[in-house]
């Protein structure tokens, strides 16, 4: 148990790095109306989507990885993928560089579930090493309830970064402000950076494992 979850570690770690969920929390925790609620929902529904994925990765990865004529090729292969997914995606943020800025949540309608939900759908950046690191987990030969608290573990550690604001907000409010707004500012200017060298060592890392079992 603890081998795998010292190989996913480096995996869930990447994935909880995502300034652009982290800024759009903080967004709704500035707005009105009971934005301590709307933001909970958004984080519950962003986690839902994680287990809904997770599971499915969980149960269908092995299965179909064993079904195919080289097993060990197939799961190198899709290591490789996964590596070099993440390459684009740093090459992407380093030499085409937009700054994505959450949308504003006054226009969303949607309940705040709905929105969590769909943002993790299409947040690629925290989806390939999550995907990668369950994959993982589907693999090994563990204990079924190893299993269950390793795929637990990894969702609580993608979900901690854009969890982190409302966690502090609920549970030090008086505080809140104090605590925030300085990793607010320092994931603002630095943010990015931070999540491209360590997408760039996942990258290497997820291809150094691929290639190895080819």
């Amino acid at each position: 148990m603890d081998k795998t979850f010292l190989q996913v570690l480096p995996l869930a770690i990447g994935a909880t790095i995502s300034p652009t969920g982290l800024l759009f929390v903080m967004m709704i925790l500035s707005g009105k109306d009971n934005p301590k609620k709307k933001a909970l929902a958004f984080i519950l529904g962003a986690t839902l989507f994680l287990t809904v994925l997770g599971l499915i990765i969980f149960f269908t990865a092995k299965p179909a990885i064993q079904s195919t004529n080289h097993p060990d090729i197939t799961s190198a292969i899709i290591n490789i993928v996964l590596g070099l997914l993440i390459v684009l995606i740093v090459v992407k943020s380093v030499f085409f560089k937009k700054k994505d800025k959450p949308a504003d949540s006054k226009k969303h309608k949607k309940p705040y579930s709905v929105i969590g939900f769909l943002y993790m759908f299409i947040n690629i950046s925290t989806l390939i090493p999550f995907i990668a690191a369950i994959k993982i987990v589907a693999e090994n030969k563990l204990a079924p309830l190893d299993n269950i608290s390793i795929v637990i573990a990894v969702i609580l550690i993608t979900m901690f970064m854009v969890a982190f604001p409302v966690i502090i907000t609920y549970a030090m409010p008086k505080k809140s402000e104090t605590i925030l707004g300085p990793v607010n500012g320092f994931m603002s200017k630095h943010g990015a950076t931070i999540a491209n060298v360590y997408f760039t060592l996942m990258a290497i890392y997820l291809l150094y494992a691929g290639i190895h079992k080819l």
